[in-house]
């Protein structure tokens, strides 16, 4: 039996660790969480510190596995690299094309050098705040280097920039901070996978957030496939940035490309992803076109290989028109004394995966992050009013209550939207 060793057990890899069995493969994974969520999935875990290379390498080789692959954890893609070279295992990317697209700056450096539309902002520090007085609000600051919505914040006037840009840099290791044009249009995803250096365009999602909190950066309360900008972006975008692709050299893995839609319709990027994303839209495409990107990277990892067909023959970005939702449900931080309705909806029509981020007795802290998630629900359907009736359906089912009895789930997304604007 084949083995595979999975850095990150949080609870977006946790499908990743069912794919992977469901391969035939042991799976192995390594987090410094005892109760890591996916931990609960895998053949064994060890508590060691994603970071520490040397214990990792130890335990690949104790476990005689057979690859080694990064889970939905960005923080801990440097250690992948290190210990993939370590052991002469394959890796997806070099460490060049791992730091160019999770760089922020060096990201969109690379879509201006290639002509790919990206949006409006450069680096600076607490030297250059002065320069902003007679700049247009609002702005958004964020690290450069850093994810999860940690350390963002948006600006509405000069007072706030200094302690926003104070704050982005203690979330940065290397201590730089992006002040970009804050766009308030549709934010979208764009997805691509990668086979022997032919990228392939998977479909793109509008992003849906919350906006309760309005200087922080605003959370996903869905994403909703297929995105209204999807045949636009084939007839244009995609070509350039594809043609980036080729020209920096991308092999293999899977990429998501955050941004937004200007006024135009043009996709405007700000940022990317070179891995497995958090938000796992494959179960979507792994439903609705068969191109499951777990199943490619597990693949990949084993085998030196994306899959065993031709990727782009499967790929369908306008999905057989049919519809999908990413729903993520937001909590107030605080402890979790009862979550209702999980194992109604998980046999609902349309439910094709449900992912809980927290368990009872765990506590939420971080407000104004992505760690207010604090459950995902995959959901398809054949037409945009079918998906409406089973988003409600999970609403009306799903509840986190606190010790006192009362609901710390925050607002939810507006199903209305749905009729609005994909009809």
């Amino acid at each position: 039996m084949e083995c595979l060793l999975i850095l990150g057990g949080n609870s977006a890899t946790a499908g990743l660790v069912t794919v992977a069995r469901s391969m035939g493969a042991r799976t192995v994974v390594v987090d410094m969480n005892p109760r890591a969520y996916a931990k609960k999935f895998a053949d064994a875990s060890y508590d060691v510190d994603g970071t520490d290379v040397d214990s990792i390498v130890e335990i690949a080789m104790k476990e005689k596995a057979d690859g080694v692959m990064l889970g939905a954890v960005e923080e801990l893609m440097d250690t992948y690299q290190k210990v993939c070279e370590r052991l002469g295992m394959r890796c997806y990317a070099t460490k060049e094309l791992l730091d160019l697209f999770s760089d922020k700056s060096a990201f969109k450096e690379a879509c201006r050098a290639n002509g790919v539309p990206t949006t409006e902002g450069g680096l600076y520090g607490l030297d250059d705040v002065d320069s902003f007085k007679d700049k247009r609000f609002p702005l958004i600051v964020k690290p450069v280097d850093s994810s999860g919505s940690r350390g963002i914040r948006v600006c509405y006037g000069f007072d706030e920039l200094r302690p926003a840009i104070e704050g982005a840099l203690s979330f940065s290791e290397l201590d730089k901070v992006l002040v970009e044009r804050y766009m308030t249009g549709q934010e979208v995803v764009v997805y691509y996978a990668f086979q022997d250096g032919e990228p392939v365009f998977l479909g793109i999602c509008d992003r849906y957030t919350n906006h309760q909190r309005a200087s922080r950066a605003q959370l996903p309360t869905s994403y909703v496939f297929p995105s209204r900008y999807t045949k636009g972006y084939m007839a244009s975008e995609d070509a350039v940035v594809k043609e980036m692709f080729r020209k920096v050299g991308v092999k293999n893995g899977v990429m998501f490309l955050q941004g937004f839609a200007d006024d135009d319709g043009t996709l405007r990027f700000y940022e990317s992803g070179y891995r497995l994303n958090g938000a796992q839209e494959h179960h979507i495409f792994a439903n609705l076109c068969g191109i499951d990107a777990k199943r490619m990277m597990a693949d990949f990892a084993l085998h030196g290989r994306m899959a065993d067909f031709d990727i782009s023959a499967k790929a369908d970005p306008l999905l057989g028109g049919r519809f999908g939702c990413k729903l993520s449900v937001l909590m107030e931080p605080g402890t979790i004394s009862k979550v209702v309705g999980l194992e109604e909806i998980s046999k609902m029509e349309g439910v094709v995966f449900v992912n809980p981020s927290y368990e009872v007795g765990e506590t939420v802290k971080d407000a104004g992050t992505l760690k207010q998630i604090v459950c995902r629900f995959f959901v398809v359907a054949d037409s945009v009013s079918d998906l409406k009736e089973r988003i409600d359906r999970i609403y009306d089912a799903y509840d986190v209550l606190a010790a006192d009895g009362t609901s710390l789930l925050m607002e939810q997304f507006d199903t209305g939207l749905l009729l609005k604007n994909y009809r």
